[in-house]
């Protein structure tokens, strides 16, 4: 069984990511533990980084600068 890949190239799979990573910003703080679950999921899916690897990242590059 082959490997599907994800065409990040295509419109509607960049309106996708841009539209997930909106919900992301602004209702991260208020959603609930299985909703920041599925999200994390549905970045995994798409082979991008979950809201806590770009926050660890983001330290981490903060860090290196300092």
């Amino acid at each position: 069984m082959s490997k599907v890949k994800l065409n990040i190239a295509s419109d509607r799979t960049r309106k996708l990511i841009e539209l997930l990573s909106n919900l992301e910003a602004s209702d991260q703080q208020r959603m609930s533990s299985s909703g920041k679950f599925y999200l994390d999921e549905i970045w995994k899916l798409l082979g991008m980084p979950t809201h806590a690897e770009l926050q660890v990242n983001r330290r981490s590059n903060e860090d290196e600068e300092e």
